[in-house]
């Protein structure tokens, strides 16, 4: 299985050290499926131009600012592609019948930025053990599949490009959740 995600990336830092694209940051616990009692997460979109979206999708107008990384005039906004085994586990949320599993009774229950009730889900769904992560959609476009996986070791990045305002993948985020690009 493939995934993607944008990240601060510095060119030959170890990954996962701090602009490593392995790198988990601290301070997670706020997010919609952040339980850092229980688990460090990864954020990763099935597609490139999903990773992008979601990473820049709360910006209206797209510059060459969103690439810079503030506090840090050697890292720069980059694209990393990874690889889990096949039979990784995602809990599909976007699937009727898991969401009767998981007794969630209106799929609003996850399309809702409701923190406290994706935490205690995610929980859930953690702490039954049969699972490697939860696959979601984007608040910025139906067609934009997320996942979060639990911290693995079985997680590999396998490449990592630079993004600027001219990459294909920029280009074709920007069309598919309608920004403009200046």
């Amino acid at each position: 299985m493939q995934l993607y995600r944008v990240h601060p990336w510095v060119e030959g830092v170890a990954d996962a050290e701090p602009y490593g694209p392995l790198f988990i940051p601290p301070g997670q616990g706020r997010g919609r499926w952040d339980n850092p009692d229980l688990y460090a997460l990864r954020h990763f979109a099935m597609t490139p131009e999903g990773a992008v979206a979601e990473t820049f999708g709360s910006l209206t107008r797209w510059s060459i600012e969103m690439f810079r990384v503030p506090r840090n005039a050697d890292a720069v906004r980059a694209l990393s592609t990874y690889e889990l085994p096949d039979e990784t586990a995602l809990a599909q949320l976007a699937d009727p019948q898991v969401l009767c599993d998981f007794k969630v009774e209106a799929v609003t229950d996850v399309i809702e930025r409701n923190t406290r009730r994706t935490q205690r889900l995610a929980a859930t769904i953690f702490g039954l053990g049969e699972w490697d992560g939860i696959s979601w959609w984007s608040y910025h476009h139906p067609s934009i599949a997320l996942a979060i996986t639990w911290d693995s070791p079985q997680v590999r990045c396998v490449d990592t490009r630079v993004l600027d305002l001219d990459t294909d993948t920029v280009k074709d985020a920007a069309e598919l959740i309608v920004r403009s690009v200046r």
